[in-house]
């Protein structure tokens, strides 16, 4: 008998986000070794909606429980509705989410169940007969394959690590259809007065120049000081439309606003030039970037992991690469304007 594949799904405002979509992959990677059902789950006051999205895009079946109340996410709801409907139907993997909500309650239901927890994994292989999960450690300079023996094996998806599963090998889109699943319906009276949902508040990235601008500057903590900031700001005005952004830690730090962070706890970006200036390439900030048209990254370390993915590495300090760079860049552009005037001259 094949192993058995739950999925929490993660929905806002009826909508179901697109990693949702992603945990479907990994449980298609894990099922080619392992072959089982899979069965998504989906929690909320109202989940018709989603669940007769997922069930006609996936095609798998769905079991959608109802928590009145439950409109916003609340981890202690979502821990103890989780924890009673997994003790019921026991699944070897269960898949969530590595998001603010799937960290909040992924490593307290296997605790609950008395499994295991692999937390932001981005694939599944199979080692010497081991199903193995990937995930990254020290920054993501190593790659660590880890699998355990106590289930039942709660894991997290870093979003972004796989391409979202569709019947047709394409990007999940909003019309794709497939044969509809079964929809199990259900539902749970639950209360629980130690989280209590006050509001939602957006993100300072929201609505910031970084999602529109065709080139973006980054600056992380090889800047060493924020008054070294300034040298990302000369590199991003030398570039028409361009933004300037940064790393989450000197965020933190106070650098700058978090209105400019990048990352996938920031704002996620896409533009034609992304330029990394001492950012060492930490999975969350990467998920952030990694689909810009083209990267250069400057570093001092020749190993950091922002080389992997970068089109262009210098192997650098950016103190003395930027203002050489700037420097050339406007003695060209000098010596290609005196060539513009003498040839009008000559013309005249």
């Amino acid at each position: 008998m094949g192993k058995k594949t739950a999925i929490i799904a993660e929905h806002h405002n009826g909508e179901i986000s697109t990693v949702t979509y992603e945990l479907l992959a990994l449980a298609k990677g894990i099922q080619e070794s392992e072959a089982g059902d899979i069965c998504f789950f989906i929690l909320g006051a109202d989940t018709e909606k989603p669940a007769q999205t997922l069930s006609t895009r996936t095609g798998e079946p769905v079991h959608a429980v109802c928590i009145p109340g439950l409109a916003q996410y609340n981890g202690a709801l979502y821990k103890k509705a989780l924890s009673a409907l997994f003790s019921r139907t026991p699944f070897d993997y269960i898949l969530a989410p590595h998001s603010s909500s799937g960290m909040d309650y992924a490593p307290a239901l296997s605790m609950a169940l008395g499994g295991s927890c692999i937390t932001g994994v981005k694939d599944v292989v199979r080692t010497d007969g081991a199903l193995c999960f990937v995930r990254s450690l020290f920054g993501g300079k190593l790659s660590a394959k880890l699998t355990t023996d106590t289930g039942p094996l709660v894991l997290t998806l870093q979003p972004g690590a796989l391409k979202a599963f569709s019947p047709e090998g394409k990007s999940q889109g909003p019309n794709q259809v497939s044969n509809q699943g079964t929809i199990e319906r259900s539902v749970l009276d639950i209360t629980d007065d130690n989280m209590v949902y006050a509001g939602t508040k957006a993100s300072p990235s929201e609505g910031s120049d970084l999602a529109r601008a065709d080139v973006i500057v980054s600056g992380g903590r090889g800047i060493r000081d924020a008054q070294n900031y300034n040298h990302i700001e000369m590199l991003a005005r030398l570039f028409p439309r361009s933004a300037t952004g940064g790393s989450r830690p000197i965020c933190d730090y106070k650098w700058i606003p978090y209105s400019k962070q990048v990352g996938i706890t920031g704002t996620t970006v896409s533009p034609k030039l992304y330029i990394a200036c001492g950012i060492s390439g930490a999975p969350q900030h990467v998920e952030g970037m990694k689909n810009a048209g083209f990267i250069v990254a400057v570093n001092t370390d020749p190993d950091a992991p922002v080389f992997q993915i970068a089109d262009v590495c210098i192997v650098e300090d950016l103190m003395e690469f930027i203002p050489f760079f700037i420097e050339t860049f406007k003695q060209k552009r000098r010596k290609k304007d005196e060539r513009n005037d003498l040839g009008e001259s000559f013309l005249a």
